[in-house]
């Protein structure tokens, strides 16, 4: 055998031991069932509080002032978790900052400039521990 002949036969034989080493195995895959419990997702609302009330209890008093004293009172939210109620008071579409409290009442007692009927309106909004805060009920008087 001549150097080339050897040469050549060493590449193919080098060639037809690196194929199978150098080609993917074969895919294989095993599948097994598995059984999962069922999952469910609830939805949770905060309720509103109910029967809110001015009623009897809103006082004016017309001089060169208007002086007014109102108190509102409601029913509490029958959600669990309540911890707090936001009110916030609207004097002729202007909000005032909202304030916190911790029972199911609210009194203002307030002086402005007399400007004849103001009309007032007082939201209230359940509010849980956990931040979440229910759509406002209100009750509006004019003053």
């Amino acid at each position: 055998m001549t150097g080339a002949r050897v040469r050549a036969a060493s590449i193919v034989l080098g060639v037809a031991l690196a194929v199978p080493v150098l080609l993917p195995a074969p895919a294989a895959a095993t599948f097994t069932a598995r059984v999962l419990g069922a999952s469910t997702v609830g939805t949770v609302t905060v309720a509103p509080p109910t029967g809110l009330s001015a009623a009897g209890s809103t006082t004016c008093i017309l001089s060169l002032t208007t002086s007014y004293t109102v108190r509102v009172t409601w029913t509490a939210s029958p959600t669990a978790r309540v911890s707090a109620y936001r009110v916030t008071e609207t004097v002729d579409g202007v909000a005032r900052a909202p304030v916190t409290v911790a029972t199911t009442s609210f009194s203002r007692a307030a002086t402005k400039a007399l400007r004849g009927p103001v009309t007032h309106s007082i939201a209230v909004q359940a509010r849980t521990d956990y931040g979440w805060l229910s759509v406002p009920a209100t009750v509006g008087y004019t003053c």
